[in-house]
């Protein structure tokens, strides 16, 4: 059974991501992770291809530390050269201290060039910084958050002839030629076709079909060993013929790309 969590991240010391389909390795788990947190942030902060090779000997709370690191300019001494800021290099000496304790990359003290490129590295680190504190020098992603992004960006890019709307809980896809509507909805949750427990997401289904003009509601989940086929739902309280709710699996492997 494979464990549903509700937030993928990782602390100091553990890494919290599921095992399923092709991400049975804390490699692929990486690696899918930092795809993750790459559409979700701007692209200052986003992980280069080379910086990805790392998920094959480094822990993402090193991956991330380091790329902090990479960031910094560092120095024993200060100089004339050199115009301290102490409110931020505090902040960023503060994160070095604590980081150091897990990472096996030793820096000195932290100062802060008044060179133009130096700064913007700064404040790439310190937003970095500002991510890893909210949590408490950890990181984590909603599931159901970036899951229903992952989607939403996919379908967005598949379907350039039909009109998307992404709201709160659902993504709506209108066809001009036919008019045809869908809806969907995501769930990170990893269902089993044998054993569903998903009542609470088909009334969903069913209540948008009743009040809206919705008629076709897909229900979309990460593929995995257990779910890997489109199930079609039927249900007593809509007359067979007016609406459609079908189970998607929808596959992840694209981050692995």
């Amino acid at each position: 059974m494979i464990s549903n969590i509700e937030k993928l991240g990782f602390n100091q010391t553990k890494e919290f991501l599921p095992s399923f389909d092709k991400f049975q390795s804390s490699i692929n788990q990486r690696v899918m992770f930092l795809k993750f947190f790459n559409q979700e942030v701007c692209c200052e902060l986003k992980f280069t291809k080379d910086e990805f090779k790392a998920c094959r000997k480094e822990t993402l709370f090193n991956i991330f530390v380091k790329k902090v690191y990479a960031s910094l300019l560092f120095s024993s001494c200060t100089s004339k050269y050199f115009k301290l800021d102490i409110e931020k290099s505090m902040k960023i000496n503060k994160f070095i201290k604590k980081a150091n304790t897990e990472v096996n990359v030793k820096f000195k003290r932290f100062t802060l060039n008044n060179n133009n490129d130096d700064k913007s590295n700064i404040d790439k680190a310190l937003k970095l910084i500002d991510i890893f504190e909210e949590s408490g020098c950890s990181l984590y992603l909603d599931g159901n958050k970036i899951f229903k992004n992952f989607v939403s960006n996919k379908i967005i890019k598949n379907n350039e002839n039909k009109i998307i709307d992404v709201n709160n809980d659902s993504i709506d896809i209108f066809s001009e030629e036919n008019s045809f509507m869908t809806k969907i909805f995501t769930f990170w949750k990893f269902i089993d076709a044998q054993n569903l427990q998903i009542d609470a997401h088909i009334k969903k289904a069913v209540d948008c079909i009743k009040n809206s003009e919705f008629k076709q509601i897909y229900l979309v989940y990460p593929k995995n060993e257990n779910f890997n086929r489109h199930i079609k739902i039927k249900t007593n309280e809509i007359k067979s013929g007016e609406y459609v709710i079908k189970l998607i699996p929808y596959s992840l492997r694209s981050t692995l790309r």
